[in-house]
C-alpha cells in the first residue's frame, strides 16, 4: 500500500457551453483553446460549431465562433506547424477539412475522406513532433483507417481496410507513433469490438494486433 495521496483534478475555471462538445484542444503556443461539436440551441440542427476561447487571469473569455453546415466530431493540431496552427477536423458526414482559425470562410484543404462519420483523427510531422512529412490519420464507422497528406488532393496516401469477405468494424480511435525517422511511422487503431491493430506504414502491414473484449476509444 502506498502512502502517497491520490491525484486530484482541480477546477480553475468553468463556464457553460452553447454547443454539444465532442473535442477540446489547446491551440499550440497560446493561452487559447477550441471546443468543437454541434449546435445545442434552437438553431439549425446538426450545425458544426468551433468556439475559440482565451484565458486571462484564470477567467475564460470568448474570442470568436466559427459555424459550418455539418457537425464536427473530432480535431487535431498534430500536423500543423507552430507558426500556422491550422486545425484539422473530421465531421459526421465523413469529411476531412483543414482550417485557418483566423480566416475560416473556406477550408485550406477538403476531402471526402470516408463514407460515414469520422470518429477519430490524429496528426504527426507538425508541432516539431516526429519526423517526416506532416500527415493526418482518420478512422471511421465505415471500417477504414486512412492516412492523408494535405499536399495530395482527394486521395489518401494509405488506406487500411478489411479484406473482401471480412466484417467492417466501427473504428473509434486512431493515433500516430514510432515517427523516429524520415521513413518509419506507425498508426494504432481501436475498434468497437475491442480490436487493437498496429499498422506499419513503411511496410504496409499489421505489425501487431489483439482484442481486449470491449470497445477501444
Amino acid at each position: 500500500m502506498s502512502d502517497c495521496p491520490k491525484p486530484r483534478l482541480l477546477s480553475l475555471s468553468h463556464r457553460k457551453l452553447p454547443l454539444t462538445p465532442f473535442g477540446c484542444l489547446w491551440i499550440p503556443c497560446s493561452n487559447r483553446f477550441v471546443c468543437l461539436g454541434t449546435d445545442s440551441g434552437s438553431g439549425a440542427p446538426n450545425r458544426g460549431i468551433i468556439r475559440v476561447y482565451g484565458t486571462t487571469s484564470g477567467e475564460i473569455r470568448d474570442v470568436h465562433t466559427i459555424e459550418k453546415p455539418r457537425a464536427f466530431r473530432c480535431g487535431t493540431f498534430g500536423a500543423t506547424s507552430l507558426q500556422q496552427r491550422h486545425l484539422a477536423t473530421g465531421d459526421f458526414e465523413g469529411n476531412l477539412h483543414i482550417w485557418n482559425l483566423e480566416a475560416s470562410e473556406t477550408p485550406l484543404y477538403s476531402a471526402k475522406a470516408h463514407l460515414e462519420i469520422i470518429n477519430g483523427i490524429d496528426g504527426v510531422g507538425g508541432l516539431e513532433n516526429g519526423h517526416g512529412a506532416p500527415e493526418i490519420v482518420t478512422g471511421s464507422r465505415d471500417g477504414t483507417v486512412k492516412v492523408w497528406d494535405s499536399r495530395q488532393k482527394d486521395l489518401p496516401v494509405a488506406n487500411m481496410e478489411p479484406a473482401v469477405g471480412f466484417n467492417r468494424r466501427d473504428c473509434w480511435t486512431v493515433a500516430f507513433g514510432h515517427s523516429c525517422s524520415q521513413w518509419d511511422r506507425c498508426v494504432c487503431a481501436g475498434y468497437d469490438n475491442g480490436d487493437i491493430k498496429l499498422f506499419d506504414l513503411r511496410n504496409m502491414e499489421v505489425r501487431w494486433e489483439t482484442n481486449v473484449k470491449s470497445g477501444v476509444s
